[in-house]
């Protein structure tokens, strides 16, 4: 292939792109539901020795394992995280 053909690539590219941004970018709608909304969980567990801990309400976005790394912050790190239940609110 030409090298004149392989040098107007990058502008075709870069000519076209534009386009394709704005007919994939979708309206924003406000959902309840998604990767960006932040759910309340609350959150019951156990420390190393068995103890259990007091109940804690989190708020995570990323899921139940979020929410479980937030609650074993809330009690400090004493937490045994294999003993801490999630459930969404």
């Amino acid at each position: 292939m030409s090298s004149r053909l392989w040098m107007g690539v990058p502008v075709a590219v870069m000519a076209v792109a534009p386009v394709f941004a704005v007919v994939g970018a979708a309206p924003a709608q406000a959902s309840p539901h998604g990767p960006g909304v932040a759910y309340n969980y609350s959150c019951t567990g156990q420390d190393y020795a068995g103890a259990q801990l007091p109940t804690v309400t989190v708020s995570a976005r990323q899921g139940v394992r979020a929410a479980k790394g937030q609650a074993q912050t809330s009690w400090r790190g004493v937490a045994k995280f294999s003993t801490i239940e999630c459930t969404a609110l």
